[in-house]
């Protein structure tokens, strides 16, 4: 079975089922932070500031962990250093004791980002160039849905006292591993395709153009992704938004960013589909990118400047937005078809460091700009970054990707 054409999308589904359990868990800091500093004697703010920025941090480390090309054949040893870091802290942080320790211990579930890089290596083994989005849009929808499915379950567990609520979410954690250690594998024929091109390349991915060009073009997208996670919530009770409907609002964001990643993949799949270099498949899925882009500014735009006529204009206008991330797919897709596999998993890895500074930085900053522009600030800048952006990916299409042969 594990030789047959089926077995590929085994390999898929396991990535998105250990992904969503972990984001899924991930979820019950948000929920128990007000509790955690109720038990801790810290105020809720410091708990929320050390907590939210140790684990941004981490997001941008992560990619510096794999940058020299460790992982390339070691899949599943960096998938599970990565879940170590997620769950040994879980079954923690109940007994922590001091902010020293929280950040540490959020610091190190953050680490659990690497799993995006590992996964598109992992995939591009099994799967065909013009199939890669569709593999991935799984363990990139997991991220969105996990975290909205996540917010439901741990409230509901809340009600067992918030240590116990980490625990059960733990107990989900582990339960992602044994599906996914239990029933994954990786291709050996491509770790040996990686070892034989390994010998004969020698580039410095650094020097080249397009690595920091695909690594600046998420970044909106990125930013968007990241800021409105944590401020949306904010916004819609600056409207004047019931609770419920800040519930829904937040709900309806986490599913149509899940959804997203499987309709960009299959609009991404199918402009490649019709392309038989590596230069035009990844052509096509920039036409994705770009279009993520454009989504990003639109969606801030309708929630900026109707948002506060109608619940259901801010509902209209968040999901435009979180339907930016029909770039994820197609943007770790697009690394087999840059980089020549010998590169691919030192490029996914300097690509995700790359990509991933908004993670660090974006929070902080738009937590700055509404203090002190307030939410026009807040949305004006995720416009401009989203036009930067377009601009950057029309700049992009004019480079050359370094695998020039035939998918």
């Amino acid at each position: 079975m594990r030789n047959s054409q089926s077995y590929r999308w085994v390999v898929a589904l396991t990535a998105g089922a250990i992904t969503a359990t972990s984001f899924i868990s991930l979820t019950s800091f948000s929920v128990a932070t007000p509790f955690i500093a109720q038990t801790t004697g810290m105020r809720t703010e410091l708990v929320n500031t050390i907590g939210v920025d140790a684990f941004s941090i981490a997001l941008f480390v992560a990619f510096l962990m794999g940058s020299g090309g460790f992982f390339d054949t070691k899949i599943k040893l960096g998938v599970f250093i990565a879940q170590a870091s997620l769950i040994i802290p879980q079954f923690l942080i109940p007994t922590l004791l001091s902010p020293w320790l929280l950040a540490l211990l959020r610091f190190s579930q953050g680490l659990v980002i690497m799993m995006l890089a590992l996964f598109s290596i992992q995939l591009t083994g099994w799967f065909k160039p013009t199939e890669r989005a569709l593999s991935l849009s799984f363990t990139m929808g997991a991220i969105p849905l996990g975290g909205a499915i996540g917010g439901i379950s741990s409230s509901y567990f809340l009600k067992f006292g918030w240590q116990n609520m980490y625990y059960i979410n733990g107990l989900f954690m582990l339960l992602g591993n044994v599906i996914y250690f239990g029933f994954s594998k990786t291709s050996k024929s491509f770790e040996e395709k990686v070892i034989t091109s390994k010998a004969k390349v020698k580039v410095n991915i650094w020097t080249k153009k397009i690595t920091w060009m695909m690594g600046f073009l998420p970044m909106p997208v990125a930013w968007s992704l990241f800021s409105m996670g944590g401020f949306l919530p904010t916004f819609g009770y600056h409207l004047g938004y019931k609770p419920s409907q800040i519930g829904t609002l937040m709900l309806t964001w986490g599913i149509a960013g899940g959804i997203s990643c499987f309709v960009g993949a299959i609009i991404g799949d199918s402009l490649a589909k019709r392309k038989s270099s590596n230069q035009e498949i990844f052509h096509a899925r920039l036409v994705v990118m770009l279009i993520a882009n454009v989504l990003v500014g639109a969606g801030a735009l309708l929630m900026l400047c109707l948002g506060s006529r109608s619940f259901g204009w801010l509902i209209v206008g968040a999901i435009i937005n979180t339907f930016s991330q029909i770039l994820a797919p197609n943007y770790w897709a697009s690394l087999s078809n840059i980089f020549p596999p010998a590169l691919i998993g030192v490029g996914a890895f300097a690509l995700g460091l790359l990509s991933n500074i908004p993670s660090a930085v974006g929070p902080l900053i738009s937590s700055w700009m509404i203090n002190q522009t307030g939410w026009n600030g807040f949305f004006v800048v995720m416009i401009a970054l989203a036009i930067v952006g377009i601009l950057l990916g029309l700049f992009i299409t004019h480079i050359d990707v370094l695998d020039k042969e035939e998918a």
